[in-house]
């Protein structure tokens, strides 16, 4: 049994930055033996805080750096590209930054060489996480919802042309994708995490704030093999600030709101036969504060626990638990550029999510 991870990180953007903290703050777990990015001052921040060693080229890093575990947190576009690599040429366990990749032959690409090469692949949904999202995922599949008839999920958050300008990859078709395949993944994962697979999604889309490739506002609706309907309102058109973000679960013997600004806080549960369900959720109604986010810190942590140990908690993201959500985002975008539903399994021919990279 490994006692303390030895990790690299590859990518210093914005996503690190909180991976960095918690990397300092869980110090007796893990050490950051390296990181890589190919910006030089960047590289100098991350390896003076962690006091790791930095690199401009991450191959050579990884043929030089004994490690346990490779952090990738580049663009998404690259997820694939480096994490073969990583997976195939040096053979290391991986945690990726959602989504796992943008198109579905990649994803199910490093999940079939994790596979291969009995490697741990772990994709970061923190919101799974979260309290309010155990507490109602152990309700679900304890049946005291009964049978389920809506799955609606939505957020509405700002991001302006600020944010996107911020770096060249933001908001393309090739390296990011728009509100749904970006800050949405996390509730198209929610959607497959809750009610399972899909049988037939339809969507609209359109670009209307900012001046990117991809969308900005995302709206559809989607039927689930167990006969469910879902629909998913992704935007980041909020003016001026964020608003809010949404779960919201109706069956036949209870109902459920998940709130809060990320699925953080449980706003509702009512549910048949259970005239005070207070006991049922004593401590699980809300994240409790945390300096570095609960449930990224937790499911970082989790992370740690079974790249070490091999036990795994129930809700990470394991090599194809990735691979779910990420069909549905495609299905919704192939949906939105062909303007019909889409029915489940299909071969993408008009989205444009992670094509010229």
């Amino acid at each position: 049994m490994i006692m303390r991870l030895k990790l690299a990180l590859i990518g210093c953007g914005k996503a690190a930055e909180r991976h960095l903290k918690i990397y300092q703050a869980l110090k007796d777990e893990v050490e950051v033996v390296a990181v890589s990015d190919l910006n030089p001052e960047r590289v100098k921040i991350f390896s003076e805080a962690l006091s790791a060693k930095p690199y401009t080229d991450f191959q050579e890093m990884l043929k030089r750096e004994p490690v346990d575990v490779v952090d990738l947190a580049v663009p998404s576009g690259l997820h694939k590209k480096v994490g073969e690599i990583i997976l195939k040429k040096f053979r290391k366990h991986l945690l990726v930054e959602k989504p796992l990749a943008l198109t579905l032959k990649d994803a199910e690409t490093l999940v079939n060489l994790a596979e291969r090469y009995q490697l741990k692949l772990v994709t970061i949904f923190q919101n799974r996480a979260n309290l309010p999202v155990i507490k109602v995922k152990e309700l679900l599949d304890k049946g005291f919802f009964g049978k389920i008839v809506l799955l609606s999920v939505k957020f509405y958050w700002s991001r302006r042309q600020n944010y996107y300008d911020s770096a060249s990859w933001r908001g393309t078709w090739a390296y990011d994708g728009g509100a749904l395949a970006q800050q949405g993944c996390h509730f198209a994962d929610m959607m497959t995490y809750l009610l399972g697979e899909v049988e037939s999604s339809f969507a609209k889309m359109g670009t209307y704030l900012v001046n990117i490739e991809a969308e900005d506002l995302l709206v559809g609706t989607v039927k689930f093999k167990n006969g469910a309907l879902g629909t998913i309102e992704a935007t980041t058109c909020a003016r001026p600030k964020d608003i809010k973000a949404e779960v919201v679960l109706l069956g036949e013997r209870g109902s459920a709101i998940i709130g809060g600004f990320a699925m953080n806080r449980l706003d509702y549960l009512s549910l048949e036969g259970v005239e005070d369900p207070t006991p049922l959720i004593e401590g699980y109604r809300e994240n409790p504060q945390h300096p570095l986010g609960y449930s990224h810190f937790s499911y970082i942590k989790s992370v740690f626990e079974y790249f070490k140990k091999g036990e795994r908690a129930p809700y990470l993201a394991v090599g194809e638990d990735a691979l779910p959500s990420l069909q549905l985002i495609i299905g919704l975008y192939e949906s939105a550029e062909r303007g019909k539903e889409i029915h489940f399994p299909f071969k993408p021919r008009y989205c444009k999510l992670g094509k010229g990279v």
